[in-house]
């Protein structure tokens, strides 16, 4: 997924979470980024793109929030990114808590809304830019410079 198909801002934050396998298998991980539609996991070698499995989010009060979630990328001995499924907005704005409360405790205030849409690059605007000017100088530049 490219940085421009995301509809929720991210934030690289540490927060502890359990992976829950189909088979019941629990697994503590930590989340190394976070939306409210989604996360970066740490590696785990037995999850596959398209894999769903429950993910638990630790909230400010020690509890777990509990997110039904699909793989939707794998980046080799790094991490897995994830997309919550059929999250609810009483989930997201508990999301939007652990967030809030996380950077809170490392002395940073929250100054984004979570639930903002993030901007897009420049690569996705067709209006013309540097590239587009400096394309015209030099075809300036090489008229003035080819010999007549």
């Amino acid at each position: 997924m490219s940085i421009n198909q995301r509809r929720h801002i991210r934030f690289s934050l540490d927060i502890p979470a359990v992976i829950q396998f189909q088979s019941g298998v629990r697994q503590p991980t930590r989340l190394e980024q976070i939306s409210i539609g989604g996360c970066f996991t740490g590696w785990e070698e037995n999850i596959y793109v398209g894999d769903e499995f429950r993910i638990e989010i630790e909230l400010p009060n020690k509890n777990f929030l509990p997110l039904w979630c699909k793989a939707l990328y794998r980046f080799e001995h790094a991490g897995i990114g994830v997309k919550f499924l059929d999250v609810t907005r009483f989930e997201q704005e508990l999301i939007s808590k652990i967030i809030e409360s996380k950077l809170d405790a490392e002395g940073v205030p929250l100054q984004i809304d979570p639930f903002t849409v993030p901007p897009t690059f420049v690569g996705d605007d067709p209006t013309p830019r540097i590239t587009e000017i400096r394309r015209k100088r030099d075809l300036i530049l090489e008229r003035i410079m080819s010999a007549d």
